[in-house]
């Protein structure tokens, strides 16, 4: 009975723990990246980093909101590789539980001529590609758009850096007129409401009194 008890005070444990940690303006609402830090990398540039109003699916279901934009390739001078950006934040995660992060973007250019490579998107855990989506030829008539989920399960509870890298193998063109665009970051599971996580600290409080007695 004891050892049940003791289950019961651990599982509601990891779920507070679990809860602790959520992208923070994932769907970019306040109008600018709070929340989010944009690195640069290794030989990589952006030319746009700004919050636009956007439809990221085009022609889908969501409908035009705040989405993160940017123009991003190698810097000048760079000839071999993909480089960009990593638009990331750091989250609580508790060893052992399953994550499920997941993103949408898309590649666009508003001129007709066509682009080798409009994007490579990438889910980042720490820096590790999770999963990736090429965007491929991209031009004014023929824009990109894509969802990208992984999982990820950390062996150990800590801070961990998630969010996008966005890369391609050129410079950003002159004038800047091919874009990638990010929304609607989540992850899973999500941070439960207020009155849940009280009536989890409460039961496990009740329950830890009741192994006292």
């Amino acid at each position: 009975m004891q050892l049940r008890k003791f289950g019961m005070i651990m599982l509601a444990l990891s779920l507070v723990a679990g809860a602790s940690a959520q992208f923070v303006n994932g769907d970019f609402e306040t109008g600018d990246l709070s929340g989010w830090t944009v690195t640069a990398t290794s030989d990589g540039t952006t030319t746009i980093q700004d919050v636009v109003d956007f439809d990221i699916d085009g022609p889908g279901a969501l409908g035009v909101s705040k989405a993160g934009q940017f123009s991003v390739g190698r810097q000048t001078g760079v000839t071999s590789g993909d480089h960009g950006i990593m638009l990331t934040q750091m989250l609580s995660l508790t060893a052992g539980i399953n994550y499920t992060f997941e993103f949408d973007w898309a590649a666009t250019r508003t001129i007709a001529t066509s682009n080798t490579q409009g994007g490579i998107f990438s889910l980042v855990v720490d820096g590790v590609a999770l999963a990736t989506q090429s965007a491929g030829a991209t031009s004014g008539s023929n824009p990109h758009y894509g969802h990208i989920l992984a999982n990820f399960t950390p062996t150990s509870t800590g801070d961990y850096s998630v969010g996008a890298m966005i890369v391609r193998p050129f410079t950003v063109p002159s004038p800047t007129t091919l874009l990638q665009s990010v929304d609607n970051f989540t992850m899973n599971p999500p941070v439960p409401e207020p009155a849940t996580m009280a009536v989890l600290g409460l039961g496990v409080a009740a329950l830890l009194r009741r192994r006292r007695k």
